[in-house]
């Protein structure tokens, strides 16, 4: 299968594209890798990124007008995968905070006091409302977030979501920014 005829089955659907994105994988997959590494990052980073580009791939296989090589354009979404994984560890590392022991010891009492019963159960009611609603409408982002919630590792979160470590944290921190949105309401019921 050439590259053009991988980018006009993953268009098609169905079995001819399960059958593109194999051979999409089978034909670019190690090439793409290699290259990854050899550009700086660890082979973890490499395969996240490898999934990033097949995903962006297959998402924008329309995009292939079928002017220049299809070769060329699927190497041009790499690269551009690579530079947004760059783009994202610089804005991450900007953003970083070291808290040492003690940091995390004071951070610690400052843990809100117990509500009272009656006001604990419209605020989970709130919670629960706001949480469903969430789950409907970005269920893998909520499946994320309860097995954190269930006290899992991030590493077996990770293997659950196939995600590496690195990649499991920053994709459970953006689960928390858009659940946000779903249960910001209610804080109000906490000043009644």
């Amino acid at each position: 299968m050439t590259d053009e005829d991988i980018l006009a089955g993953v268009c098609q659907g169905g079995r001819q594209q399960d059958a593109a994105v194999k051979a999409l994988y089978q034909a670019h997959a190690q090439a793409m890798l290699r290259f990854f590494v050899h550009q700086g990052v660890s082979a973890e980073d490499a395969s996240d990124i490898l999934q990033d580009t097949l995903v962006k791939i297959i998402r924008s296989a329309h995009g292939f007008r079928g002017t220049g090589s299809a070769q060329a354009w699927l190497w041009q979404v790499a690269r551009n995968c690579l530079l947004d994984f760059h783009a994202a560890r610089a804005r991450w590392a900007g953003r970083e905070l070291a808290v040492d022991a003690a940091r995390w010891d004071s951070l610690a009492d400052t843990t809100p006091a117990p509500l009272a019963c009656a006001m604990d159960a419209t605020v989970d009611a709130c919670v629960a409302s706001g949480l469903d609603a969430f789950a409907q409408q970005m269920p893998e982002r909520a499946h994320a977030l309860a097995l954190q919630m269930e006290g899992l590792s991030i590493e077996a979160i990770g293997r659950q979501i196939g995600r590496s470590a690195a990649a499991t944290k920053e994709y459970l921190s953006q689960c928390r920014k858009k659940i946000q949105p779903f249960v910001a309401h209610c804080i109000d019921l906490l000043s009644h």
